[in-house]
């Protein structure tokens, strides 16, 4: 275990596994916000509890029982940049029920912005139909995610394919495209 943990460390691990014990009197300690409550030969109970300290809140994983989509909705050339912006799914809770609602990005709170993670993700194709650049542009200022492919590519025509993802979902993704030429 050298390679792993330093003597002290370790001994201030079995210390406070030995604290745990002493106070809940057995050995299983968990990493989320529960507790073992009580146990026999025939039933283990475990008892959760909120914990404000506890790094993944409530609906920290929705994003996986309930996965969203984002929507290229406007995609416009600002000097040699393209700029892409759109819409996401939020997600709006009562009781035990929720909706999804599309939101513009401009709109989206900038917490939920940060849970949500969009991301623009993108194809360019010659005109020929051949792949000759992918790439990601994460969100910038005034919610729109910035292209710039004009540097790598020589004089031609273009197709540039985008999708929206968020949280990394990009099942089914809603993708759009856009013809551009590049004279030089």
């Amino acid at each position: 275990m050298q390679a792993q943990v330093s003597e002290e460390e370790a001994r201030k691990r079995w210390g406070a596994l030995l604290a745990f014990h002493k106070a809940q009197g057995h050995f299983l300690v968990t990493n989320g916000p529960y507790k073992l409550k009580a146990w026999s030969a025939e039933r283990v109970t475990l008892e959760a509890f909120r914990d404000l300290t506890y790094p993944l809140g409530v609906g920290s994983y929705d994003a996986y029982a309930v996965p969203r989509w984002g929507f290229i909705t406007k995609m416009e050339w600002k000097g040699n940049r393209l700029v892409a912006s759109g819409e996401i799914e939020v997600i709006e809770k009562f009781q035990r029920s929720y909706r999804l609602v599309r939101t513009p990005l401009k709109s989206v709170p900038a917490d939920v912005l940060r849970r949500a993670a969009p991301e623009c993700r993108y194809l360019v194709m010659d005109s020929s139909g051949r792949a000759v650049g992918t790439g990601a542009a994460t969100l910038g200022t005034e919610a729109g995610f910035q292209i710039d492919v004009t540097d790598r590519l020589p004089p031609g025509n273009y197709t540039l394919s985008v999708l929206m993802a968020v949280n990394g979902n990009v099942i089914h993704p809603d993708v759009k495209q856009f013809s551009f030429a590049i004279h030089k």
